[in-house]
């Protein structure tokens, strides 16, 4: 083939076509990932960050309650003192 030889037009789009395959099936594949990353997320949002969020919090407010009660019962026995 000579340099100064012009490509037909069956060529260029064999070329082209290929491209177009290659570039599409990449495309898909990130937008799959993208897609399964965000559900898994969301999966362990609701079924493991959730509830461990839930039981500290309810744990804080158990321990903020129990030193409550305490504080009453030493408040109720200094004044029984005097």
């Amino acid at each position: 083939m000579d340099a100064k030889e012009i490509m037909t037009n069956d060529e260029v789009i064999e070329t082209t076509e290929e491209i177009v395959n290659a570039g599409t099936g990449k495309g898909l594949k990130i937008a799959a990932g993208v897609g399964l990353a965000v559900l898994g997320c969301g999966v362990a949002y609701k079924y493991i960050i959730k509830p461990i969020a839930a039981k500290i919090k309810a744990k804080k407010e158990q321990s903020m309650i129990d030193e409550g009660v305490n504080d009453q019962f030493e408040d109720d026995s200094e004044s029984e003192e005097e």
